[in-house]
C-alpha cells in the first residue's frame, strides 16, 4: 500500500510491459512517501480526508500514520496488525481472523517487492496505457476477497505511481494521492470525479 519512486527503466513504446512496470514498483527499505487519502461513502454526507506518511521499514513492516486531521499509527508486521490513535486504546488482532485482509495487504507487498507471482495468487493483473500515463488493475481472484473489493486501481505517470484506488462492491471507494503534501494539492472540493480525472491525467484542478 506504500508508494515508491520507481526505476528509469524505459517501457516498450508499444505500452506498457507488466513485468517490466511491476518490477519497477520495487523499491529496497526504508523508505517514505507522503499521502493524501479521500473516502468516499454512501453514509457521509462529504468524503473523509486523511494525510499522512507511508513507511516501509527495513525489518518488512509496512506503516500507514495519519497526521491529520487526527493522529493515528498502523502497523503491520508479518501476520499481526496493530493500530494506535491519540486518546484511544491501541488495538491488535492477527490476520489470521481476516483471510481476506491478508489476501489484500499480501498484495501491497508483492507490489513493494515487484513479484509479480505473489502478487497474481491473490489477483488477475493487466496493465494498460502508454509510458506517459499507465494503469495496473488488480482484480480479486478469492471469494471473500470479492466480498470486499471490486478491484484496485493503479495510476501512475512516466516512472512514478501517482494515486491507489480501492473500490468496493457497494459503491464505496477510497482513493490514496501519493507524493502530496496535503489536501491542497489535490482538486478541491474532492469530488470523484475530479479526483479521478487527476489521478489520471492529472487535470481536475
Amino acid at each position: 500500500m506504500i508508494a515508491l519512486t520507481l526505476t528509469a527503466t524505459p517501457l516498450r513504446a508499444a505500452g506498457p510491459d507488466l513485468d517490466t512496470l511491476i518490477a519497477r514498483l520495487a523499491r529496497p527499505a526504508p523508505d517514505s512517501t507522503s499521502f493524501v487519502e479521500v473516502r468516499y461513502s454512501s453514509l457521509l454526507d462529504r468524503p473523509i480526508v486523511v494525510s499522512g506518511q507511508l513507511e516501509h521499514q527495513a525489518d518488512g513492516a509496512l506503516v500507514r500514520r495519519v497526521e491529520s486531521p487526527y493522529q493515528e499509527v498502523t502497523v503491520l508486521q508479518g501476520e499481526n496488525v496493530s493500530v494506535e490513535r491519540a486518546g484511544s486504546k491501541p488495538r491488535r488482532f492477527s490476520l489470521d481472523r481476516a483471510p481476506e485482509l491478508r489476501g489484500m495487504l499480501a498484495s501491497f507487498g508483492a507490489l513493494l517487492k515487484g513479484d509479480r507471482p505473489m502478487l497474481e495468487q491473490y489477483f488477475a493483473v493487466t496493465a494498460s496505457g502508454s509510458d506517459a500515463r499507465w494503469e495496473i488493475t488488480l482484480t480479486p481472484r478469492n471469494g471473500k476477497l470479492k466480498q470486499r473489493l471490486s478491484d484496485i486501481v493503479v495510476n501512475g505517470a512516466g516512472d512514478r505511481p501517482r494515486c491507489f484506488a480501492l473500490h468496493e462492491p457497494d459503491g464505496d471507494e477510497s482513493v490514496m494521492a501519493l507524493g502530496v503534501t496535503g489536501p491542497g494539492d489535490l482538486p478541491a472540493p474532492p469530488e470523484r470525479q475530479a479526483l479521478e480525472a487527476w489521478c489520471t491525467d492529472g487535470t481536475g484542478h
